[in-house]
């Protein structure tokens, strides 16, 4: 580094200088990269055992089952599918269908699936919509079961809807006492005949009983729809991050973060590490190497579509940015606390029910704004009143 210039010292004033170099500032340090160092592992060990479940093979069957903790697990599709099957139908040589089933809630609080199964080289994709997620999860069990076998209908006895008593395939609300005889005798043995129970035959149009319709001026009652719990699930998140103007220049970053989904609202505890930048005096060949370490709480709000998600954000973080001075005749170092409030967003896709890319946009404001120099010699840093920040990186949601 060049040569001290004449009168060239590090003064001690704590707010706007850089003074003696501070032991303790080294074990913060020190601390703050082993602990981004030790998480590391843990993430990819996390990512990768979730990754493992995604595919799971029932009957030759490989689902890829992406909805929400209030909807029915991928181990419930499945079962079903098996019911409907009655057998393996790897068992027969049958080539194995691959199926991926996104399921989401839409604007108008009813759900949406969209279900692409892939048999040989063919591939089908469909939308369908159902006032609950239960019903899309037996249509979907449905489809991929007749996919593979169009026989597994006949075959099969689903369980009826504890809400309605009505299977997937009745419609919910019909008169059941639709196609029997009114005029029939209340003896026990009517009816016994084995072969007319066995295989009734379909009531036609002219032999269905009218419709019961509300008399008139009675107001109809208001559709009971199960109550739908909140998905509480836990989330682990590792970033890439880029901040603008916080540092002398662009710096890079890292970022861990941990926290909880109560349905739409995320809250989340996080950490970030800014590797050291450096800043010149200007005309001079000394300056100063700086730093900043933060921790943070955001909450958000995510809106779903299909595999997305995307929501507004505000947080907090509060952290030490340092600086440590080179090319002065007496090295040295000081350091200023941090607030910043920051308003951004959070967007997401789903790669699978546990694994996410986010993708995170915060514009932070610096409450204070320290300013680093050498005395006698002139400024080496203050950061900008805004600055913007970017982080990208992979989410691992549990259960």
């Amino acid at each position: 580094m060049g040569a001290k210039e004449p009168g060239a010292t590090v003064a001690l004033d704590p707010r706007d200088v850089m003074g003696p170099l501070d032991p303790h500032r080294r074990d913060f340090l020190a601390a703050a990269k082993a602990i981004l160092l030790l998480a590391a592992p843990a993430f990819v060990a996390a990512a990768g055992d979730a990754r493992a479940d995604i595919a799971v093979s029932a009957g030759g069957v490989e689902l890829d089952w992406i909805a929400p903790g209030e909807c029915a697990d991928r181990g419930r599709v499945l079962a079903e599918i098996e019911q409907r099957l009655g057998r393996s139908s790897a068992a027969n040589g049958e080539p194995s269908l691959k199926a991926r089933a996104v399921v989401s809630r839409n604007e108008r609080g009813s759900w949406d699936l969209r279900l692409t199964t892939t048999l040989g080289e063919t591939t089908h994709s469909r939308e369908l919509h159902g006032e609950t997620c239960a019903e899309l999860a037996d249509a979907a069990a449905l489809i991929i079961a007749l996919a593979i076998d169009p026989d597994a209908a006949s075959r099969s006895t689903p369980t009826a809807d504890p809400d309605t008593g009505a299977g997937p395939g009745e419609l919910s609300g019909a008169d059941p006492g639709a196609g029997a005889d009114p005029g029939a005798s209340a003896d026990p043995g009517a009816g016994a005949d084995p072969e007319v129970d066995a295989a009734p035959d379909a009531p036609t149009a002219a032999d269905a009983p009218p419709a019961v319709s509300s008399p008139p001026g009675a107001s109809a009652a208001p559709a009971q729809h199960p109550s739908r719990p909140l998905e509480l699930r836990g989330t682990l998140r590792a970033s890439g991050v880029l901040d603008t103007a916080s540092l002398p220049a662009v710096a890079p970053g890292a970022a861990i973060a941990a926290g909880v989904l109560i349905g739409a609202v995320r809250a989340e505890l996080s950490g970030t590490y800014f590797g050291a930048q450096q800043a010149f005096v200007e005309r001079t060949t000394m300056g100063g190497d700086v730093q900043l370490i933060t921790g943070g709480l955001r909450l958000c709000y995510a809106m779903r579509y299909r595999a997305f998600e995307l929501g507004p954000c505000a947080g907090i973080e509060v952290g030490v940015m340092s600086a440590a001075s080179f090319g002065a005749a007496s090295p040295g170092s000081n350091r200023a606390l941090w607030v910043a409030p920051h308003p951004g967003a959070l967007a997401s896709f789903a790669l699978s029910d546990q694994i996410r890319v986010p993708l995170a946009i915060d514009v932070p404001f610096p409450v204070t704004r320290d300013r680093f120099v050498l005395v006698g010699i002139g400024a080496v840093h203050r950061s900008a009143a805004a600055t913007l920040r970017a982080s990208l990186g992979v989410e691992v949601r549990f259960p």
